[in-house]
């Protein structure tokens, strides 16, 4: 096939966003990807998402079977334009992997997943969303502060979990001004964290739980930005996956069912993420990730090795899934 893969070039978002840059600054992921579709025999084209990308694939629209969009960055750094995409190639009728504009659109929106989440019973923490700092609230501490439009870890820092409304109007604000957003003020759930993923036709990979055992006993056990990002960091050593968790059936079962029920409430499809936190036996979901990182070494691919695929099998089952899909659509 032929199969043209989108993407952001991070390293001027890097040059152009702000100083203090955070998130992935390279597209080794999408790099990944491209080689494993090579080594599967497709063709592979690239398209930067900048504002030539519409005209672009409509001119080259015969020559494209498929889309692996990879544009989990919006447009210049702005992530509220990551579900225009979809919506040009919907526009366009091409075929891509991922979630469609509305799902990227809910699911972006953190606040938004956690009412509908709530509203279909499906358990999460509490919380509140803060548009000035000021806002009253009747949750007890300890809480966490979060922006309520990024992923990726983005402004989640040791300063994000507050024990006391000093600190947390501190940190609502802060958040606020330095991102430019509001602030999701969560009930803090002081337990086991897991992963769960999906690929292909809701096929569910091996339970992940991230673990951290070695941090030192004075920092908040959380997947902070630099667990994630800084290699040369203590909580980046020492915030662990395991893969497959060590977990009872009956809790994994419960993972595995609420991961299926969320995903498919908000639409996702062919390849996506529910991250729980786990008070004793009672789950809570802390989101919905429709487009997860898909490299080499994070966790979604550590969850397919661990029930034996390779690199080159996981970007199959998701090219696959579309396919199906299409298939399933189109008039008889």
């Amino acid at each position: 096939m032929k199969i043209a893969v989108i993407y952001t070039k991070r390293e001027e978002m890097a040059e152009s966003y702000h100083e203090d840059w955070e998130g992935r600054d390279t597209n080794d992921d999408a790099e990944s990807v491209m080689k494993a579709l090579k080594e599967l025999g497709h063709e592979v084209k690239v398209y930067y998402v900048d504002l030539d990308l519409f005209e672009s694939l409509k001119r080259d629209k015969k020559d494209i079977d498929m889309v692996f969009n990879m544009c989990d960055d919006g447009f210049y750094s702005d992530p509220e334009l990551e579900p225009h995409v979809p919506a040009m190639l919907d526009i366009l009728e091409i075929p891509y992997t991922g979630g469609d504009y509305l799902t990227l659109a809910l699911t972006l929106r953190k606040a938004m997943v956690k009412k509908i989440l709530i509203y279909h019973d499906l358990p999460t923490p509490r919380f509140k969303l803060f548009e000035t700092g000021d806002e009253s609230f009747d949750m007890g501490f300890p809480l966490i502060v979060k922006p309520a439009l990024e992923d990726a870890s983005i402004g989640i820092k040791d300063e994000s979990v507050v024990y006391d409304e000093e600190k947390l109007r501190e940190r609502v604000k802060y958040v606020i001004k330095e991102y430019e957003q509001p602030a999701l003020v969560e009930e803090f759930i002081d337990g086991r964290e897991f992963n769960v993923g999906v690929i292909g036709d809701n096929e569910i990979l091996p339970l992940s739980e991230i673990t951290f055992d070695g941090l030192p006993a004075d920092k908040p056990k959380i997947v902070n930005y630099d667990a994630k990002w800084k290699e040369d960091s203590i909580d980046y050593k020492e915030t662990r996956r395991s893969c497959p968790a060590k977990v009872d059936e009956i809790l994994g079962n419960k993972l595995r069912e609420l991961a299926l029920k969320a995903g498919s409430l908000f639409g996702c499809r062919d390849y996506f993420r529910v991250d729980f936190r786990v008070r004793g036996d009672e789950p809570f979901i802390l989101e919905v990730n429709q487009s997860p990182d898909i490299s080499e070494d994070a966790g979604l691919f550590a969850m397919a090795q661990a029930k034996g695929y390779s690199y080159k099998d996981l970007i199959d089952k998701i090219i696959t899934n579309v396919m199906k899909r299409e298939k399933d659509d189109s008039p008889e």
